[in-house]
């Protein structure tokens, strides 16, 4: 090394370890004790829970979280979603206007939690992070992290909802930071037996873009721009979090799920929803597996019925193996069906991994008809919400791999007979969809439900036994069509 190159290595020195003992602002405990109102919150929060050692619930955040405690018709009237989603939990609203990780991390350390033995806690943390110009985006995901750290540590009993930063119209800059910082968090806590992660940020979208109307910022005397939702936009996000909160606080949600229709359920995405045959889990890890190890040529994305078909990773059922051969050995292909999905597990799964560095020239999706029936974990979806979640899905798989040619299979007939109580849903989808993406350049729309049915509009059983999922000689008409699309070695 010449001397040059060692002076200048010498100069550096101190700066690369000051660098390594900078502290990160989002991880330091730090209070704002110097504005009257924060201090006097604080107190009273520390009051709160001499008085109500017994609460089964916190809601932990900022501005966004403290609003609920606003009751000023028309825009900031949230006390009503208060009382009827948390009050009735014995809820505790810790929320500080503008309060970073920094801050919530001195309040926790600070008394803000200290004696109470709460069912869950609801966290949303970040966005003030992010809308500071002196911290990067690993700063803020790092503080996050130790915020979720000393809550496990002093709530060992405590399940915590962690919600992703919401989206807002205050800069791209911070848009970019968040999204980044919410992909971390998907990862980080897709499976973590404490922590829970829900981006419900789809409900702030509309065709496509931010809906600005569902943001009082822009509607204030002195105009800002989008970031706090106003009061039917906070009353969605209830509605959002309200499953996924029940399950956890091992209730019944608040509102029936059947009612719930202010947001699109089919786009918000939740793990596992149905208990089946299987070990959900399990093949999710299985397709990671095998993604790391092949590159296929072809990738079905799907339910029940594209999982029983057939093809790695293998499972105990397979319905249409011979068809399955025969239209796919020469191709290396990755079956990411899963029994009982609907849209919402896809993009779950799709934000979790799966598809991931992989670039399949074919892509065959099909997906949705869980979607048009109701259970005690998920209500039944319309079909404009259906496929409005199944636009989401085509633009994730486009995201990763832009080369893959999206095959969107309609939603397969169901039951025995023509006036089968699905049969005109399914009808009302396929004609949505045929719409939605009749000129999109990048999917092909196939509709092959008229190839199962018989002259009479019935669906025979050597086709589809239970009425829902093809024999062999169905997944036969499903690989025909495929290889008329131009699925083929």
């Amino acid at each position: 090394m010449t001397s040059r190159r060692l002076g200048l290595l010498s100069a550096l020195i101190p700066f690369l370890l000051a660098a390594q003992h900078t502290p990160n602002p989002a991880a330091t405990p730090t209070d704002r004790l110097s504005e009257p109102w924060w201090a006097a919150r604080h107190q009273a929060i520390l009051d709160a829970i001499q008085q109500h050692p017994a609460a089964q619930l916190l809601l932990i955040g900022d501005s966004i979280t403290q609003n609920y405690e606003k009751a000023h018709p028309p825009d900031e009237n949230f006390q009503p979603t208060w009382q009827q989603f948390y009050a009735p939990r014995q809820a505790l609203n810790l929320g500080f206007s503008g309060d970073t990780t920094a801050n919530v991390l001195w309040r926790l350390d600070h008394g803000e939690v200290t004696g109470l033995h709460p069912k869950a806690a609801v966290l949303m943390i970040g966005t003030n992070n992010t809308a500071r110009q002196d911290q990067t985006v690993e700063q803020v995901e790092t503080g996050i992290d130790a915020v979720i750290a000393n809550l496990e540590r002093r709530l060992p009993e405590t399940r915590i909802l962690l919600l992703a930063i919401l989206p807002s119209g205050v800069s791209e800059t911070k848009s970019e930071a968040d999204r980044a910082v919410n992909a971390y968090l998907a990862n980080a806590y897709g499976e973590n037996p404490r922590v829970t992660y829900l981006d419900i940020g789809s409900i702030f979208y509309k065709n496509g873009a931010l809906d600005t109307a569902a943001f009082y910022d822009p509607r204030l005397t002195n105009p800002r721009k989008p970031l706090h939702p106003d009061t039917n936009a906070q009353r969605r996000m209830a509605e959002a979090i309200e499953p996924t909160l029940a399950k956890l606080m091992g209730g019944t949600p608040r509102v029936p799920l059947a009612e719930m229709t202010d947001i699109n359920t089919a786009l918000i995405p939740v793990p596992a929803l149905e208990q089946d045959s299987y070990d959900w889990y399990a093949r999710h890890h299985n397709e990671l597996a095998l993604e790391r190890r092949l590159q296929p040529r072809l990738v079905l994305i799907g339910d029940s019925i594209t999982h029983f078909w057939s093809g790695p990773p293998y499972d105990a059922r397979t319905n249409g193996p011979a068809s399955f051969e025969r239209a796919f050995s020469n191709i290396p292909v990755i079956n990411m069906g899963f029994g009982w999905d609907r849209t919402q597990n896809v993009l779950w799964r799709l934000r979790q991994g799966e598809f991931t560095g992989i670039h399949p020239q074919w892509v065959v999706l099909n997906i949705g008809t869980n979607n048009l029936t109701g259970t005690s974990h998920a209500r039944a979806n319309t079909p404009s919400e259906i496929v409005e979640a199944i636009a989401a899905i085509c633009a994730e798989i486009h995201h990763r791999s832009p080369e893959s040619r999206i095959i969107l299979m309609a939603i397969f007939p169901r039951g025995e007979s023509p006036t089968a109580p699905l049969r005109e849903p399914i009808r009302q989808t396929g004609n949505l969809l045929t719409h939605r993406f009749a000129s999109d350049s990048e999917v092909t729309y196939l509709d092959i439900g008229a190839k199962f049915l018989a002259p009479d509009g019935s669906l025979p059983r050597a086709i589809m036994p239970d009425g829902t999922h093809p024999s062999d000689s169905g997944y036969e008409i499903w690989a025909n069509a495929l290889a008329q699309a131009g699925v083929k070695p």
